[in-house]
């Protein structure tokens, strides 16, 4: 499932995603999101720097109703001058946020990344809007969305946000020794790591864990 969302979010001129379903609080969507490819450290960085409190961005997905599609000049204009000085320093020059409302009082959102300056086309908003509803479709179908999780679903949510980065890059190919490099960790961080991917997937092997990762 990931990787099939990443393909569509690069398919509509965006670089990275970040997916959050069925999250009692906005700061959530950052601590535990559903399905990322930001890196471990990008989001122990916007923790460790407070912006889960005051980020205007996170706020909206939790408040909005409409896609907000974003340029970073934009934030300086609307008197969020802090903001995006964090945003350019992070090299983003802009976005899409979809949100997505849960059950009840759950929240939820899709937000698109550009790293590249680069404008989209007019209708961007609304293909971004039908790809987060199929998304949470599928969460829900294979159990991330509802918190009915069984099975691959499960096993992988039980995985820190390093070890699901650590499992990306085993699926990719890579060594422990390269995965340290990455992550900015020590080999023997990783050896570590992947000892307990393993037992918490319940595999014996990295082709295994591999394919659980590739079915998601």
């Amino acid at each position: 499932m990931q990787a099939a969302l990443y393909a569509a979010v690069q398919s509509l001129g965006f670089d990275s995603f970040n997916l959050a379903f069925e999250k009692s609080a906005k700061r959530e969507f950052m601590t535990d999101p559903t399905l990322t490819i930001w890196s471990y450290d990008d989001l122990v960085t916007y923790a460790s720097d407070g912006w889960a409190e005051r980020d205007p961005l996170l706020d909206y997905a939790a408040t909005g109703t409409d896609p907000l599609y974003w340029q970073a000049p934009s934030w300086n204009q609307n008197g969020h001058p802090g903001y995006f000085e964090y945003i350019r320093h992070s090299g983003i020059f802009g976005g899409l946020t979809v949100p997505i409302p849960g059950n009840g009082d759950k929240l939820g959102a899709l937000t698109l990344l550009s790293l590249a300056d680069r404008q989209h086309d007019k209708d961007v908003a609304h293909a971004v809007s039908i790809v987060a509803m199929v998304a949470k479709a599928r969460a829900a179908a294979v159990g991330l969305a509802s918190g009915q999780e069984s099975g691959a679903s499960a096993k992988f949510r039980s995985l820190s946000s390093l070890q699901r980065e650590i499992l990306k890059w085993m699926a990719n190919g890579k060594s422990n020794v390269e995965i340290a490099v990455i992550v900015a960790q020590s080999k023997r961080s990783i050896d570590y790591h992947v000892i307990e991917i393993l037992k918490k997937l319940e595999v014996s092997s990295r082709a295994q864990a591999a394919a659980i990762y590739a079915s998601l």
